[in-house]
């Protein structure tokens, strides 16, 4: 696809971001990937959400900038030099090299935070994902079947990890 020609920055959200959070929280197919449960959020449950990232003293939580909000990254269970991170961005900017530039923009605020290693969950019918990460220099470290639920069928899980230079 073609590079997004706009910067990308992460930032902490702001009021004008909330509904493509919410968007972003409630679509079925993002709640799937993520391996959260499938349901609808009230507004309120996802101003609850971002409070909760917003404010884990063992994580961190940015919208991800891209000439308006795109959707977000979170680092998770930051201790003993690790964390685990989350990716989440709209369809309209997937493709377009958004994604590999918030991913770089994360490593760095991991490493600000005393971090040497990343790790991550992914589903391993996310085929686009897996090679997304791979591409980022992320390796397979184990693989858990039948781990997560997803409402219909019991999947394969993935996990991930990067040291940090």
């Amino acid at each position: 696809g073609d590079v997004f020609a706009v910067t990308v920055q992460l930032r902490a959200p702001v009021k004008s971001d909330f509904s493509l959070l919410a968007t972003l929280r409630n679509d079925e197919s993002i709640q799937r990937q993520l391996m959260i449960e499938a349901c609808v959020y009230l507004d309120t449950e996802v101003q609850a959400w971002i409070r909760r990232r917003t404010h884990d003293p063992q994580g961190a939580f940015w919208v991800v900038d891209a000439d308006g909000p795109r959707g977000f990254v979170q680092l998770t269970q930051i201790q003993s030099g690790s964390a685990d991170l989350g990716i989440c961005l709209a369809a309209n900017v997937r493709g377009k090299g958004v994604a590999t530039e918030a991913m770089r923009l994360l490593a760095t605020e991991a490493r600000q935070r005393g971090c040497r290693k990343l790790t991550l969950r992914v589903l391993r019918v996310n085929h686009r994902a897996i090679a997304f990460y791979r591409k980022l220099k992320f390796s397979t470290v184990d693989l858990k079947r039948r781990l997560h639920f997803d409402g219909r069928h019991w999947r394969d899980v993935l996990f991930m990890e990067k040291r940090l230079r």
